[in-house]
């Protein structure tokens, strides 16, 4: 459990500082966001550079599922954090108005169409907008696995990785596989050495958990020579939800966040698998990121079935699999449901890939703050978009395709466009109250 309190405290820490500094600086926006665990490392490491004359950020690590709910409902307390020290329980819970929530799982229409009918948030704050975040792989992590024969990771990596294919993913993560010995090798044909295996899988609504359900969607027939898959995968944030009476079998294991994932395998004492970012995973894939180094964990290889090769997941396999896409445009770009890419089943890189998604305000209320909570925003954007290649690389990520930085630069932080989608735009923005 050590690494799951770290990650918690990490984030306190953050949310502390930043309120710490807020009150020092009362002439600058405070910016109040949360969502994704599989983010946050990154956000946090870009709150750190984020300029002093923009104002502060708290960024809450609580799951892509309360940081939607947090911002279609305006509603922080879906941020909250706990900690025990010394007997002590301590809940600490964010207050304000939620800014930006940052989600691996994209917007549902449902949601979309209720925040800007009659009744929601939209009518009197403005568009809401959703854009790509970074390009991450979901990564295999496992604990006591058999030994590789696929490909190396990179940046130094000279273990070879467990290879899987989609056979096996969907006999592992479906219950119809609980021993090594059922799951056949790519790279051979031969069933893998005998070992009883848990399944650790996310026990809250989480982005991770959908980017991985949608390329299970995509993927999962009955796996060959097994009984049948006993439930039908469908791109989901919550887990547990695909079984029957939302009750995996006895040899999966919840955990709470991307932290209490990477914890619970590493306390099994035999064999584990699960799912996770890079940034959780090992340095080999996120380098300068501290949960990967504390966490060590190894990861398994993926075939690709339309190129036939295991590949490992890093981040330029991640954007390999994202592949040549193009921005929406006209009257397109104003639907935020079509800027979040499709990757579920891709014809090359690494299979289980995708984006995380941020999600903002288009208008944002005019306080006597200088400078404006609307032109922090985009500055905090523009510099990720611009110039943190190397924090979003580090934490295993990669940064979003060129066209989609030029369209989001062209439409949200900035009017050059004309399409008037900009953050802050005064003819859409003046008539209404904003966040």
């Amino acid at each position: 459990m050590k690494s799951s309190k770290r990650k918690v405290c990490q984030a306190v820490a953050v949310v502390l500082s930043a309120l710490a500094a807020s009150a020092a600086m009362a002439q600058t926006p405070s910016l109040l966001g949360g969502g994704s665990s599989l983010v946050a490392p990154t956000i946090q490491s870009e709150i750190s550079a984020f300029p002093s004359t923009d104002g502060t950020a708290a960024y809450w690590s609580v799951g892509s599922g309360k940081g939607q709910t947090a911002f279609l409902n305006n509603d922080p307390t879906q941020f909250t954090s706990v900690t025990v020290s010394a007997g002590t329980t301590v809940t600490l819970t964010a207050s304000g108005t939620v800014d930006f929530a940052n989600s691996d799982a994209p917007l549902s229409a449902s949601q979309i169409s209720a925040y800007t009918s009659t009744g929601g948030l939209g009518v009197t704050d403005g568009p809401l907008i959703q854009l790509p975040y970074i390009v991450t792989p979901i990564t295999i992590p496992l604990v006591n696995g058999p030994t590789g024969t696929g490909p190396t990771l990179p940046n130094g990596g000279t273990t070879a990785t467990v290879a899987l294919n989609d056979a096996d993913l969907c006999g592992i993560f479906s219950g119809a596989f609980t021993n090594w010995n059922q799951i056949t090798n790519p790279d051979n044909g031969s069933l893998y050495p005998a070992g009883a295996i848990k399944v650790v899988y996310r026990s809250d609504n989480s982005g991770t958990t959908d980017l991985l359900t949608a390329h299970l969607q995509a993927v999962c027939p009955v796996p060959s020579g097994t009984t049948a898959v006993p439930v039908t995968f469908t791109a989901t944030q919550n887990f547990a939800s695909l079984f029957p009476s939302s009750t995996p079998p006895s040899n999966f294991v919840p955990a709470s966040g991307s932290g209490g994932v990477a914890a619970s395998l590493l306390a099994l004492s035999g064999a584990g698998v699960g799912y996770l970012s890079p940034d959780y995973t090992n340095t080999f894939l996120a380098p300068a990121s501290s949960p990967a180094q504390t966490n060590n964990l190894s990861v398994a290889s993926v075939r690709n079935t339309t190129t036939n090769t295991d590949v490992v997941p890093s981040y330029q396999n991640a954007t390999l699999a994202i592949g040549t896409v193009t921005a929406p445009t006209g009257s397109n770009a104003s639907n935020p449901s079509l800027w979040v890419p499709n990757a579920s089943n891709p014809t090359t890189g690494y299979p289980i890939s995708g984006t995380s998604q941020i999600i903002t305000s288009q208008c944002y209320a005019t306080h006597s703050d200088t400078p404006t909570v609307a032109a922090s925003v985009v500055d905090f954007l523009t510099l990720h978009y611009s110039s943190n290649a190397s924090i979003i690389n580090g934490n295993g990520f990669d940064v979003v395709p060129a066209a989609y930085v030029t369209a989001i630069k062209a439409d949200f932080l900035s009017n050059t466009s004309g399409l008037k989608l900009n953050i802050g735009n005064a003819s859409v923005c003046g008539p209404l109250a904003g966040r």
